[in-house]
């Protein structure tokens, strides 16, 4: 049994067995579009009440207490930051404001590469260190995928798939479609996904001019440049928000191998 709804800009699509009597799918279904809702609230780039929105807002030197799914997210993007070495910046939000492909009520503020735009004070407040905006639209549907597979399993289902616009987690054994970069409408084939998860990052739908050169909506945040190419990248990894966050690294570097990769023990794969 199948079941979409569009949340966190994409549409999710959620399976589960039809084995299960009509009271279990009605509950696993609930649950599971619920925690994506409050990942949606949370985090949206777009929502004003939204952490992120609050965070982009506030002034230098101001702290904020966040919805533990916001904190979470924020904690494993700065560890992201730290051990790519500035490659996985989710304060690249400006930068995409600055090419329009976010919504910019005002002037947004210069990219600098190399910089930490927040420091947690405890488990769920941050200080914001500069005038920098976030945006985790590269980590926050691999985080709710996971949430979303949690819920399943404490509703004591275990055989299941999330997917959030390419961003997929299964508990089992599933078959999971690789688009062909070419031709993104079209499948380049499939591979074996056993309780894990399968996250891809590509330019195709997104390709576009960029200040006077080819590019799209992944950045390269040790140059702050934005990234063009016919290329998919796809990562395995134990964990959709990790395997998320090291799409954007493999698609930067373009190194199946990258040391980020072991240490999460994930593997990659271009198309």
């Amino acid at each position: 049994m199948r079941r979409a709804q569009p949340w966190l800009g994409t549409l999710v699509e959620i399976s589960l067995p039809d084995t299960l009597s009509q009271p279990s799918l009605h509950a696993g279904f609930q649950a599971a579009f619920d925690v994506m809702a409050a990942v949606h609230r949370a985090m949206s780039f777009h929502a004003p009440d939204s952490d992120i929105s609050r965070f982009n807002r506030a002034a230098t030197g101001a702290v904020l207490r966040l919805d533990p799914h916001t904190a979470t997210v924020l904690r494993t993007a700065l560890d992201m930051q730290q051990i790519s070495t500035g490659i996985f910046d989710i304060r690249l939000a400006s930068r995409l404001a600055a090419c329009a492909m976010l919504p910019s009520p005002q002037v947004p503020p210069v990219f600098e590469p190399g910089q930490q735009a927040y420091r947690f004070l405890d488990a769920l407040c941050v200080e914001k260190l500069r005038n920098d905006w976030l945006d985790v639209g590269g980590i926050a549907k691999g985080y709710a995928v996971d949430a979303a597979l949690a819920v399943l399993q404490q509703q004591g289902i275990s055989d299941a798939v999330v997917n959030a616009g390419g961003d997929v987690r299964v508990m089992g054994q599933h078959r999971i479609q690789l688009r062909d970069p070419l031709q993104p409408q079209q499948a380049a084939g499939e591979i074996l996904v056993s309780d894990h998860a399968l996250a891809t990052s590509a330019m195709y739908f997104s390709q576009q001019t960029v200040q006077g050169q080819a590019g799209s909506a992944l950045f390269d945040g040790r140059s702050g440049l934005s990234l063009s190419g016919p290329h998919s990248y796809s990562v395995l990894a134990e964990t959709c928000m990790v395997a998320d966050a090291l799409t954007k690294i493999l698609a930067a570097t373009g190194d199946a191998d990258h040391s980020c990769l072991a240490r999460f023990q994930a593997k990659a794969l271009i198309l």
